[in-house]
């Protein structure tokens, strides 16, 4: 094969492991329309390079034929950092090839950029100390940040959480690491982390949203992350729903943050007189018959739950992902977001959109991130060590 047909098929191999997580070789000939024998070689040179790896063999029906045998990518191939971004103490992490968590540690919340990234410099190499993973191991890191994000350029446009404009931090980040780093806006890298590693890895339509302090949405759409005309596309938290509404930081009134963001609901709760320090509390309140609680919780069900159906109605996923990062539950919201859901769709969304609530662990959203990072290696890192028609073993 010669070397620019090899160079493109690998990447189409790469792709489609990217999609699939595990295939066949006969699978993968199947699903990309590449021979056979280009199939044999492309896979071996991955395993020679050891991003694949070879699954035991699974014997076909009544044991005839030749057994298939499954590749995936490597988890110890390499691994990389993920940074969540946030105005409270922020989480680090550090992931291996499938996205599994081998370390983790928490640094203090910073809008000071420079500082930042010196911060990260020191919990990166203390994640490593700690694991034993070599640094030549290492690719790159991943930040995911609240805001507008230039992913391309490596720099947050804008971010209200953070007070930041056009901050190059991820050039700053690699100039204190001396590892290649990559931003990403938190609500796409969260969707890249659920078509990696997550819920949708078997999707090729769907919607993720964060139901956190704020709402965070992304879209997948034929298989790919949709980014809009200029990256901005998914901001379903500044949808309004009431011109007449409050204030929301971006400068608009009634947007829907502003009634289903987990911090908007807490601040309602203390203009109440509520006793809630989370929304679990809030939740909590609830479930006893606090009518003012109940009330709160409602209402933002109602606001999220109208925004999401015409969400549905507009994109038509597969799929709606709600990553509970607040805390809410299985309780008042999530059964009235799911019901508000259902009542304002048409009938023939309702039977073929699922609707998914998970709650995850602490270290979603960082390794959301470093998902970001995995995601540029496989498609950039690894493709730029093929060389004519032979790829550098690691």
């Amino acid at each position: 094969m010669n070397a620019g047909l090899l160079r493109s098929s690998f990447i189409v191999v790469i792709e489609a492991y990217l999609q699939h997580g595990m295939l066949s070789r006969s699978d993968l000939a199947a699903l990309t329309g590449i021979s056979r024998s280009a199939i044999t070689e492309i896979t071996q040179n991955l395993l020679d390079m050891g991003l694949l790896e070879e699954f035991p063999v699974i014997q076909e029906k009544q044991g005839r034929g030749r057994p298939a045998i499954s590749l995936r990518f490597k988890a110890s191939h390499g691994y990389f950092i993920g940074v969540s971004v946030t105005d409270t103490p922020s989480l680090v992490i550090l992931a291996d090839m499938q996205g599994n968590v081998v370390g983790e540690c928490e640094i203090p919340p910073s809008d000071a950029p420079q500082k930042l990234a010196t911060t990260i410099r020191q919990a990166m190499n203390d994640l490593l100390r700690r694991t034993g993973v070599s640094r030549s191991r290492l690719f790159s890191i991943g930040i995911a940040v609240t805001g507008v994000v230039d992913e391309n350029k490596g720099v947050c446009r804008y971010s209200a959480a953070l007070n930041w404009r056009d901050v190059p931090i991820a050039e700053l980040v690699k100039k204190a690491t001396g590892v290649e780093a990559y931003v990403g806006n938190d609500a796409n890298a969260v969707a890249i982390g659920e078509k990696l590693f997550g819920r949708a890895r078997d999707l090729r339509h769907f919607s993720s949203l964060i139901l956190g302090g704020n709402i965070g949405c992304a879209h997948y759409i034929e298989g790919d992350l949709y980014r809009g005309y200029d990256g901005g596309a998914g901001e379903i938290g500044h949808v309004t729903l009431d011109v007449n509404g409050p204030r929301c930081r971006c400068g608009k009134n009634g947007c829907l943050d502003m009634f289903a963001g987990g911090t908007a609901m807490l601040g309602l709760a203390k203009a109440a007189g509520l006793d809630c320090q989370t929304v679990r509390d809030l939740e909590g309140l609830a479930t006893v018959g606090n009518a003012k609680a109940m009330s709160i919780l409602r209402n933002g069900a109602q606001a999220l739950g109208l925004a999401v159906a015409s969400l549905i109605q507009i994109n038509n996923p597969q799929c709606v992902l709600f990553a509970d990062v607040e805390g809410f539950g299985k309780g008042i919201f999530q059964a009235t977001t799911r019901q508000v859901i259902e009542n304002n769709i048409l009938p023939r969304f309702l039977a073929s959109t699922e609707i998914v609530f998970h709650q995850v662990e602490r270290s979603f959203l960082a390794r959301a991130a470093a998902s970001v990072a995995a995601q540029q290696y496989l498609r950039t890192g690894i493709v730029s060590r093929v060389n004519g028609n032979t790829l550098q073993k690691s």
